[in-house]
């Protein structure tokens, strides 16, 4: 209790005939003074304002919520659109296009339509723009329903007359179907492609053109995968 504070509260019992109630707690702070302004404040009562700290300067952040990154295909694959729900197709019968979509490089077209007129089921077409002049080959991996996975090898031959394309069925696809392709590119030299994955393309092969393809690439490959080409056909 300062001399000041005491005098005040005698001047004010004597004038008044009241007891003079004790002022609020204040907070002090001595922080962010000097050595003689806190004594100075201690004996003349004064009450200092309560100092700034050093994290009161700085807003506080909040941690950011981590951003899951998008899904995607692995590098130079490309994923298509899904497949639209049952109530979202109106339009039935054979050969009907359900979607199409573009490579990256717009050197390909790759066009989703149903094969067959009772049964929901679905090919890809892969469709070359601009004048092709040697084999190349697309890749496409899809899930069907059950979850299993399959890898289609599409070989695309320049054709004499009409479009540059190839038209595989696509067994088991369905909505909720994933899948993504990659190509058309040049078709390698000395391509490691597993036998069940080359018959298993050749057997999707939809029409003769494709099956020209596939003997193309015969007259293009070794011993082991000509082989299995001639046993698929």
């Amino acid at each position: 209790m300062t001399p000041v504070s005491v005098v005040r509260r005698s001047w004010s019992s004597f004038t008044t005939g009241r007891r003079v109630a004790h002022p609020r707690a204040r907070v002090r702070s001595r922080a962010g003074y000097a050595l003689w302004q806190r004594v100075w404040a201690s004996f003349t009562g004064v009450d200092l304002a309560p100092g700034l700290s050093r994290t009161s300067d700085v807003p506080s952040r909040s941690t950011p919520t981590p951003t899951p990154h998008a899904a995607h295909a692995p590098e130079g694959w490309f994923v298509l659109p899904s497949l639209p729900s049952a109530g979202a197709l109106t339009a039935s019968g054979s050969d009907t296009v359900v979607l199409d979509a573009s490579s990256p490089d717009g050197r390909a077209v790759f066009v989703l339509r149903r094969v067959g007129d009772r049964t929901a089921k679905y090919g890809l077409e892969v469709v070359l723009r601009g004048v092709a002049d040697q084999l190349e080959l697309a890749t496409v991996q899809y899930t069907r329903p059950d979850g299993e996975q399959r890898t289609l090898l599409v070989p695309v031959w320049p054709s004499p007359v009409g479009p540059t394309a190839s038209f595989v069925r696509l067994d088991g696809f369905a909505a909720g179907s994933t899948w993504q392709v990659t190509g058309p590119t040049p078709i390698p030299e000395d391509p490691a492609w597993p036998s069940e994955t080359v018959a298993d393309s050749i057997r999707a092969a939809h029409n003769e053109a494709t099956r020209e393809a596939w003997r193309q690439v015969r007259e293009r490959t070794g011993q082991g995968i000509r082989e299995t080409i001639d046993g698929a056909l």
